[in-house]
C-alpha cells in the first residue's frame, strides 16, 4: 500500500473551546481559558495522522473568509492541503466546557453553501488525489447545497481506483453511502441504532449489528461506545478494546482520532487487535486534550499500554 491517506472534510470549521466552570444559560461569564484550532472531522483525522507520523493530504471545501486560517494551521503540521475555495465564511463551532459539573455545550454553525460548479470542480481534484493514496477517509456531515448522494459518488470513485474507503457520517448521506459498500465504517452506538432501526446496547446486540453490517458488504465495521470501548467483528470473533481511565477534558473529535489510529496501523499491515488498540489509545489521548486532534505520540503510547483487549 502507498503510505499516504486522503481525508475529505466537506464542511471544515474553526473550533473554539472555552473553559467556563459552573456555566449556566442566561448569565454572563468570563472564560477561564480559550483555544482555537482548525477542525471538521476529516481535518481532525489528518491532524492525528500527522501527530502519529502518517503522511496524509486534506481536501474538501473552504470558504474564502477564514479559509486561510485553516490552511495555515495545516501547514504548521506539514499536512498537504488541496481544498476547493468557495464563496462564504468558514463556519465556527463554540464548545463550552464546564469543568465544575463535567458538562459540555456546543454551538455549531451551518457553514457556507456550495454550488454545483464547486462540486464538479472538487470531484475533479478528488479524482486526481486518489491516484496518490491507498486510503481515503470520508467523514463529517455534508455541506449546505450538496446533494445527499455526493458521499456515495465519492465512495464509488475511490473503489474504481482500488482505494480503500473509510466512511463516517450521519443523516441521509450515511445509508446512501453504505449502499456503495465502503471498506470500513465506524458508527457509535446511537448512529448504529439509527442505521439499523433498533436498540443496540448489550454486547450481544452489538455483535449482531456488526454481523449485519458485514452481511451488507462492509469489510470492517466498528461500533464505538465511549468509555466502554470499541467493538470489531472479524472472522466469527468479536474483538473488544477498552480504553484506560483518563482525565477527560474534551471528547470532541475522539471518533476521528480513533479512525486515524486504526488507519495509521492498518496501512502498515498490523494485526486487527493492534489496530483497534492503537485506535482506542488515540481516542483516549484526544479526550485528554482541549483541542480536537491535538495528541502527542507519547500520550498515545502511554494509553496504548493500558488498553485492554477481550476477544
Amino acid at each position: 500500500m502507498k503510505p499516504c491517506v486522503l481525508t475529505v472534510t466537506l464542511n471544515p470549521v474553526i473550533d473554539k473551546a472555552v473553559i467556563v466552570p459552573d456555566f449556566k444559560v442566561g448569565r454572563d461569564f468570563r472564560e477561564e481559558s480559550m483555544s482555537v484550532s482548525a477542525g471538521g472531522k476529516g481535518i481532525n483525522v489528518s491532524q492525528v495522522l500527522s501527530h502519529i507520523g502518517v503522511k496524509n493530504i486534506a481536501t474538501g471545501f473552504l470558504g474564502v473568509i477564514g479559509g486561510s486560517y485553516i490552511k495555515d494551521e495545516l501547514a504548521k503540521q506539514k499536512i498537504e492541503n488541496a481544498f476547493i475555495m468557495i464563496d462564504g465564511i468558514v463556519r465556527t463551532s463554540l464548545t463550552i466546557i464546564d469543568t465544575k459539573n463535567s458538562k459540555l455545550t456546543r454551538i455549531l454553525e451551518r457553514g457556507p453553501k456550495v454550488k454545483l460548479s464547486d462540486i464538479n470542480k472538487f470531484k475533479g481534484k478528488y479524482s486526481a488525489l486518489l491516484n496518490r493514496v491507498s486510503v481515503v477517509v470520508l467523514s463529517g456531515r455534508s455541506i449546505p447545497g450538496a446533494y445527499n448522494s455526493l458521499y456515495a459518488q465519492l465512495i464509488r470513485m475511490a473503489k474504481q481506483k482500488k482505494v480503500l474507503t473509510v466512511f463516517d457520517t450521519s443523516g441521509e448521506p450515511f445509508p446512501r453511502g453504505l449502499k456503495e459498500k465502503p471498506f470500513m465504517i465506524k458508527p457509535n452506538v446511537d448512529e448504529a441504532e439509527e442505521l439499523l432501526g433498533r436498540r443496540i446496547r448489550s454486547k450481544k446486540e452489538i455483535c449482531v449489528a456488526l454481523k449485519e453490517f458485514k452481511e451488507r458488504g462492509i469489510e470492517l465495521a466498528v461500533i464505538t461506545d465511549g468509555s466502554r470501548g470499541a467493538y470489531l467483528y472479524d472472522k466469527d470473533r468479536l474483538i473488544r478494546a477498552t480504553p484506560p481511565k483518563i482525565n477527560r477534558k474534551n471528547p470532541v473529535g475522539c471518533g476521528d482520532a480513533f479512525i486515524a489510529g486504526f488507519v495509521g496501523l492498518y496501512i502498515k499491515n498490523r494485526p486487527l487487535e493492534e489496530c483497534v488498540s492503537w485506535a482506542v489509545a488515540c481516542g483516549a489521548a484526544n479526550a485528554s486534550s482541549i483541542d480536537p486532534g491535538e495528541v502527542s505520540k507519547q500520550t498515545v503510547l502511554e494509553c496504548f499500554k493500558q488498553v485492554k483487549i477481550n476477544s
